[in-house]
């Protein structure tokens, strides 16, 4: 697995440099009567035209108290248009693998949402979405969640954006995460 990840580490690198924006986030898990987690990712993202992306991704995952470690390595398109004025229609489809030091399976999501630009607050985006994620075997890897995702955005400049986001999961996993990102576009 540490091949698997160094080589990974590598060609996430090696693709930042062609990306068009790389985003780097924190995430604080709350498992209610569970541990709580840390997650920290590093995502890249390709424009592959004016209505489709595509982005690769690493996240690692910490549970406090007894420092158990999981990683997702995942690639995804998302596809984007325009609904009415100031709001855009995205989905996004995503496929990925799962390690820990008790499983290592593959699994694949699907996110549908909308993104809005605030109307007297310039930079500032709003987005709600939700997320469908399943193992690809589900009926040996417990891995099925239903997300709905609350997120603002503001653009610091031209090529700098902040962002806080609340996501509510439910499935196999109940979750409340809060996560804080950076992006930089190219």
């Amino acid at each position: 697995m540490k091949k698997i990840l160094a080589i990974l580490a590598v060609a996430i690198s090696g693709t930042a440099f062609a990306a068009d924006s790389f985003t780097v986030e924190s995430q604080q898990i709350n498992n209610p009567g569970s541990n709580g987690q840390h997650l920290y990712g590093l995502t890249v993202k390709k424009d592959i035209n004016s209505n489709f992306a595509g982005d690769i991704g690493i996240g690692q995952v910490q549970t406090e108290n007894t420092n158990a470690l999981s990683t997702r390595l995942e690639a995804g398109v998302t596809g984007t248009a325009p609904i009415y004025g100031i709001v855009n229609g995205y989905t996004r489809i995503g496929l990925g693998q799962k390690y820990t030091n008790t499983a290592d399976f593959a699994y694949y999501s699907v996110e549908p949402g909308i993104a809005v630009a605030v109307p007297g607050l310039a930079g500032v985006t709003a987005k709600v979405g939700y997320r469908w994620r399943s193992a690809v075997d589900s009926s040996a890897n417990g891995d099925q969640t239903n997300t709905m995702r609350y997120g603002v955005s503001y653009a610091l400049s031209k090529v700098d954006t902040v962002g806080v986001r609340y996501d509510r999961v439910k499935g196999d996993f109940d979750q409340k995460v809060w996560a804080v990102n950076y992006t930089r576009s190219f």
